[in-house]
């Protein structure tokens, strides 16, 4: 493991939702997991500092893990079919600021992996070498 991999988690129920996500994520570079349970990532920080997490669950689950998240909140994009400004208020106060509609538009998903984690080139051409400006919340 001579490079560094960059790593996507993706839970969601809908194996359809999975798979595109994971051809997705392929194509940007990603070593991808389908993963069930947050438990599973629990112990793999260094791996979700480079990477990504993207999951559909409901809130109740968030907020069991909101201790967890809170630590990975740079690289976690919760993606849901309704998006409300109640649920934004919600995210915003758990610590959460990224969300995608599903279904997940490629344009879209691309952009947020750019906000992610930047290629090289954009971090080396960033005036503050890789945090973006104009970060986006939801």
């Amino acid at each position: 493991m001579g490079r560094k991999d960059k790593y996507a988690f993706v839970l969601d129920r809908d194996e359809f939702v999975r798979l595109s996500l994971k051809k997705i994520l392929h194509k940007y570079g990603f070593q991808v997991e389908e993963i069930e349970f947050f438990s599973e990532i629990e112990d793999r920080k260094k791996e979700i500092d480079q990477g990504i997490v993207l999951a559909d669950v409901e809130m109740d689950v968030l907020e069991k893990w909101i201790p967890v998240l809170k630590r990975w909140s740079d690289h976690f994009v919760l993606m849901s079919p309704q998006i409300t400004d109640e649920l934004k208020v919600r995210l915003k106060k758990m610590g959460l600021r990224r969300m995608i509609k599903k279904p997940v538009e490629p344009k879209i998903l691309k952009r947020v992996i750019r906000e992610i984690c930047p290629s090289r080139e954009e971090r080396s051409s960033s005036p503050k070498g890789g945090d973006e400006k104009g970060r986006r919340s939801f």
